[in-house]
């Protein structure tokens, strides 16, 4: 399950602005690597999650927030500005074989593609192609079809696909999407299907629609209303109220920011928003860590190699998330202080927030804004150590135990 939310230039009267929760396993790793800019041979090819297809002439430098197991990755963002997110939903399709899972194709256009509707077409080729399909769970089987939303500087897009049919539209102002299909007659791209068509209606399985608690987090999403980057946090770190009382103890479909536990499955393994401009360099803030109404997002700028939380190697980048994990699991038995840690947090962010806005203001160069990441890094770092707990004894549910002596072995 997860949440993408997109605002365009013309609802914040500046930057387009993206957001993304991967919500996923609470024990499944959520890496966020650098992967460099590439010229390939021709002829040759790329071994995605489960099937091999030829490579690109030329692959773009991309930030991927990804599972530690899937090539492909749940969101990301590419040198020239355009950043995806996608989203499992549940349709009539009937499953095929493996073939391409949605981080696959999210990758694959992030490599290959300069804008954002050049990123639609690519998927829908690719699609059509070798069609969608495997097994996308980390501890538990589970397929899906996928829905896309898809932005650069200048434009975003909604892609919502069923096996190997499509339907894509603009996402004018603020447009959010969850885990169902949205797009009813008003597409105007579409693969395997005629204008027209009633997407959403014809094509949305019900009884996991349902399940999902999409309804409720795209509801949740749209009512921030989020017109600058503190807002895209926020949004992200949006309880429903009903959740609010016993955040920690017990899991609910119902928040944008997904707590696991008991009969649910899935958590917020990884967040990101990232500030999309068209003359001065873009921002990503990445927490690298689960749970964002207890981690901190980090800014991290293109063309600049400053380390964490985005790393080179998957291996760092997997140890990375699993040592804020321990902080989370310190939350979860009772021994990490929550408004402590939520209010240096907050004063830390707050502080990065205004030297970042200052040094775009100000025209900053590369080594400034390497500076500001590097300084970041080091204070969350030092948050990190100050709150992680020594070990975290048996003060967890059962829920939760199982889940930590398997994370433990990892």
């Amino acid at each position: 399950m997860c949440d993408t939310m997109c605002a365009t230039p013309q609802y914040t009267g500046g930057d387009m602005l993206f957001a993304k929760n991967s919500d996923r396993s609470p024990n499944e790793p959520h890496q966020v690597v650098r992967v460099p800019a590439a010229d390939h041979a021709a002829g040759s090819s790329v071994k995605l999650t489960y099937i091999t297809i030829p490579q690109a002439s030329h692959t773009l430098e991309t930030v991927l927030c990804k599972p530690s197991w899937i090539w492909g990755a749940e969101m990301g963002v590419n040198e020239a500005g355009v950043a995806i997110g996608n989203e499992a939903v549940f349709t009539r399709a009937k499953r095929g074989p493996d073939a391409l899972t949605g981080m696959d194709l999210l990758r694959l256009a992030l490599e290959r593609c300069e804008t954002a509707r050049s990123a639609v077409e690519a998927i829908a080729a690719l699609l059509e192609q070798y069609g969608q399909g495997g097994n996308c769970g980390f501890d538990h089987d589970f397929r899906y079809d996928n829905s896309f939303l898809i932005a650069d500087p200048n434009e975003a897009y909604v892609l919502e696909t069923s096996g190997r049919r499509w339907a894509a539209e603009r996402g004018d102002g603020f447009r959010a999407i969850s885990n169902r299909l949205t797009i009813g007659t008003e597409h105007t791209m579409r693969g395997g299907v005629e204008e027209g068509f009633d997407f959403a209606k014809r094509l949305t399985e019900p009884v996991f629609t349902q399940f999902s608690g999409s309804k409720l987090r795209l509801g949740a999403s749209c009512s921030i209303a989020p017109k600058n980057v503190a807002d895209m946090m926020a949004a992200l770190r949006v309880h429903d109220p009903r959740d609010a009382e016993k955040l920690f103890p017990r899991g609910s479909v119902r928040s944008v920011c997904m707590h696991a536990g008991g009969v649910i499955g899935d958590h917020t393994t990884g967040s990101l928003v990232a500030q999309l401009r068209r003359e001065k360099p873009m921002t990503l803030w990445i927490t690298g860590a689960s749970t964002p109404c207890i981690s901190a997002f980090k800014p991290v700028f293109f063309g600049i190699d400053s380390g964490a939380p985005v790393f080179a190697d998957e291996a760092d980048a997997k140890r990375y998330w699993l040592e804020r994990e321990a902080v989370h699991r310190g939350v979860l038995a009772g021994q990490v202080d929550v408004k402590a840690l939520r209010a240096k947090r907050d004063a830390l962010e707050a502080d990065w927030c205004a030297a970042e806005q200052k040094l775009m203001d100000e025209g900053a160069s590369s080594e400034a804004l390497r500076e500001l990441a590097n300084h970041a890094a080091a204070e969350e770092q030092a948050m990190i150590d100050a709150f992680r707990p020594e070990s975290i004894g048996n003060a967890l549910t059962p829920y939760w135990r199982k889940k930590n002596a398997a994370l433990e072995k990892m």
